[in-house]
């Protein structure tokens, strides 16, 4: 399937879904990746794929990140394509109606001068507690109040997001 499908098809189920915090069915999440759940995508990608549409900075063709700073670049790079807007933020603040806030976690190491990339993605739920997609066919797991142990990689930041008005 083509780039532009999948993106439109993305697009579709956070704009069906409104935004994640409303849409707790995580069923649907079972063969998706912590970026698709942090999102609201209930589109699932082959992740056999060559491209796999939920890897950070494939929505937007960004260079895959070697770096924390190039990690949040990515990110907002691809939600701009998404049309989700989004602004830094911090543990304690506040949402407002329609927007939901994630966190971000990344790292870059080298073994033989090969760069291994990782990320990770947590959202906070309605009621205030944090949850993630632990792998692509893992569950949906609730971490309480705080995501920061969600993973052993680095922190880059909270954010909160809001699908752009049309």
């Amino acid at each position: 399937m083509e780039k532009e499908k999948k993106i439109q098809l993305i697009r579709e189920c956070i704009n069906k879904n409104r935004y994640p915090l409303k849409y707790e069915w995580r069923n649907c999440y079972q063969e998706s990746n912590c970026y698709a759940y942090a999102i609201g995508s209930s589109y699932i990608e082959d992740r056999h794929s060559k491209e796999y549409i939920y890897n950070l900075g494939s929505v937007s063709n960004y260079a895959p990140p070697n770096s924390k700073e190039e990690a949040e670049e990515a990110f907002v790079a691809d939600m701009q394509v998404l049309g989700i807007r989004v602004r830094k933020s911090n543990l304690e603040e506040k949402m407002k109606e329609g927007e939901w806030k994630v966190v971000l976690f990344f790292d870059c190491y080298y073994f033989y001068n090969i760069p291994f990339r990782d990320f990770h993605f947590a959202r906070q739920n309605i009621d205030g507690n944090w949850s993630h997609k632990e792998f692509i066919e893992g569950p949906v797991r609730v971490l309480g109040s705080t995501p920061e142990y969600a993973s052993d990689l680095d922190l880059v930041g909270y954010y909160i997001l809001k699908v752009e008005e049309k």
